[in-house]
């Protein structure tokens, strides 16, 4: 089965409040490769005291997105993707991020933005992150959602790392994994609280066995811009902003049909 993915970045309240725009960015692909399909996931989350960050983390996704979407069209393997090479693409965002503050006349710092990324094929896939949010799996043959990497909260409150840092390197994670992954999930720190158990740092099953089920049954592959457009509508909704005011990035993606159990999202 080929991947049913819907994905998208809604304005906070705060920031409508305030006369910010959003923050969050998101691209999705999919690529075909010579061992099949490969879902390319980015998510970024802009520094709420940065000048640019919207700029930034607009950079950072297609940046990335399309330097993975290049290394597998011309033959590279989701196997063969190392930390190394992570770095590496890690290094040429900053580095496009650079050029874009310079011709701004601005420091790089008023470009700030977490990142986080996954490249999953049919038997395989690596994930790295630098920042908060989280991305989250299911697997063939589980019945539950596990994190890839726990959020990356600073010492201070709503405090994190973020990819235009010096030493971004060091906190940057990553994870390579040789299994077959039917769901998947990445989303921003802004509707962290409402999808993860921070006191016992587990996922909240409920919301993803629910927001999984319209793409279940979308019969169109690749990205959905109907059910991106209702996962928008959702994210902006009143039971959703009474519960945070930040900006929020969903990608949602799928490639099974099972009929998973139904729950309230919100519960």
């Amino acid at each position: 089965m080929n991947w049913r993915i819907a994905a998208t970045s809604a304005i906070g309240t705060s920031h409508i409040k305030n006369g910010q725009p959003c923050q969050d960015s998101v691209d999705v692909k999919l690529v075909r490769s010579l061992s099949g399909p490969v879902l390319i996931s980015a998510v970024s989350d802009g520094a709420g005291s940065a000048a640019h960050s919207e700029i930034g983390s607009r950079a950072a996704v297609t940046t990335v997105a399309n330097l993975i979407e290049n290394f597998l069209q011309a033959g590279g393997q989701v196997g063969s993707i190392d930390r190394e090479a992570a770095l590496k693409w890690l290094s040429e965002i900053q580095s496009a991020i650079s050029i874009i503050a310079s011709e701004s006349e601005a420091s790089t710092r008023e470009f700030a933005c977490t990142l986080l990324v996954a490249v999953i094929a049919p038997k395989e896939a690596v994930f790295f992150q630098v920042g908060d949010g989280a991305m989250v799996v299911r697997e063939e043959g589980d019945e539950g959602w596990a994190y890839i990497f726990w959020p990356q909260h600073g010492e201070y409150i709503n405090s994190t790392n973020f990819i235009t840092a010096r030493n971004a390197t060091e906190f940057m994670e990553f994870a390579a994994v040789s299994r077959r992954i039917e769901s998947f999930s990445a989303f921003s720190d802004g509707i962290e609280s409402l999808v993860l158990h921070y006191a016992t740092k587990t996922v909240h099953d409920p919301f993803f066995n629910n927001m999984i089920v319209p793409l279940h049954e979308a019969l169109n592959e690749g990205l959905d811009d109907g059910l991106s457009a209702s996962l928008l509508n959702y994210l902006n909704s009143d039971r959703i902003c009474a519960r945070t005011d930040d900006d929020k990035s969903l990608v949602l993606a799928t490639r099974s049909q099972l009929n998973l159990p139904s729950a309230d999202a919100a519960s």
